[in-house]
């Protein structure tokens, strides 16, 4: 899984929302988190983008969207997942651990 960065992208997610506390390493841990299931999100800029909940090396639920450029995972943004989507997530960890035994 590879990842692509660059001035834009690290800007919008790292530095432009210092609550969040993400770093390079963070969001790319949400991303790698099994449980993150990717699903269809909105069409910007005529690019489709993906979203899904993860949680981090931090231990924090957060709610990650990215897009697909040159086959790389671009995040466009990282946050802290909603009550809601925190309870997706659990829906689906305990299924699919169920699942698998």
């Amino acid at each position: 899984m590879e990842f692509q960065w660059d001035s834009g992208n690290m800007k919008h997610v790292l530095s432009d929302h210092p609550e969040r506390e993400n770093t390079v390493e963070e969001v790319e841990s949400v991303f790698r988190d099994p449980y993150f299931k990717a699903v269809p999100d909105r069409v910007d800029g005529g690019k489709q983008q993906y979203s899904g909940v993860g949680v981090g090396n931090e231990g924090v639920a957060k709610h990650g969207v990215f897009v697909i450029r040159n086959g790389q995972i671009r995040p466009v943004t990282c946050r802290p997942a909603s009550r809601k989507q925190r309870r997706k997530y659990e829906e689906l960890r305990n299924q699919t651990q169920n699942e698998h035994g």
